[in-house]
């Protein structure tokens, strides 16, 4: 786990956390985000982490924030690049969530962050991967055309903006996936 960025002060009242392994292709897209956002000028209450395939220890970077926005990838049959968004109170933490193959990492987080208080606003973004099962540092075409789109939900989350309307929420399988 990198942080990539120093002037986490108490100021930094939202959080983005860019989740992901870089060595899976897409499975990496969080941290394509997070090191995207990182070259941007952003509202100086806001935070980025790569959080990479982190778990609990993360639970440091959110507690004392107002929001976090969490970018992984997201299992789905959709097509690549969709994106879904959930809140924290819409994701079952009995079973695991439909994110990432680090799954136990962001449910290791998941399960404290209820727990704090108070409770920051948590919104997860999911990004439907092309190609997470061969090794790889660079994001598929399909996903890298995605780019400015998943970056623009971000700002928007960052912003208190509504969501997008190109949001695949019908996507979203509580389930839990394979």
């Amino acid at each position: 786990m990198r942080r990539l960025r120093l002037d986490a002060g108490t100021n930094k009242r939202t959080l983005i956390l860019g989740l992901g392994n870089l060595l899976l292709s897409d499975e990496g897209v969080g941290v394509h985000v997070a090191q995207l956002l990182l070259r941007m000028e952003l509202p100086s209450d806001v935070e980025v982490v790569d959080g990479g395939t982190g778990g609990f220890e993360l639970i440091e970077h959110v507690r004392g924030k107002s929001k976090v926005v969490i970018v992984d990838c997201f299992r789905s049959d959709a097509k690549p690049g969709s994106i879904a968004r959930l809140t924290l109170d819409e994701v079952s933490l009995d079973q695991p969530p439909p994110f990432s193959v680090h799954e136990g990492g962001i449910q290791e987080l998941l399960l404290p962050i209820q727990k704090l208080t108070p409770t920051p606003e948590v919104v997860l973004l999911g990004i439907v991967p092309a190609v997470v099962d061969q090794p790889g540092m660079v994001l598929s075409a399909e996903i890298e055309s995605q780019m400015p789109k998943i970056v623009s939900a971000v700002l928007e989350e960052v912003s208190g903006n509504q969501p997008a309307p190109e949001f695949d929420d019908a996507l979203v399988d509580l389930g839990g996936g394979d």
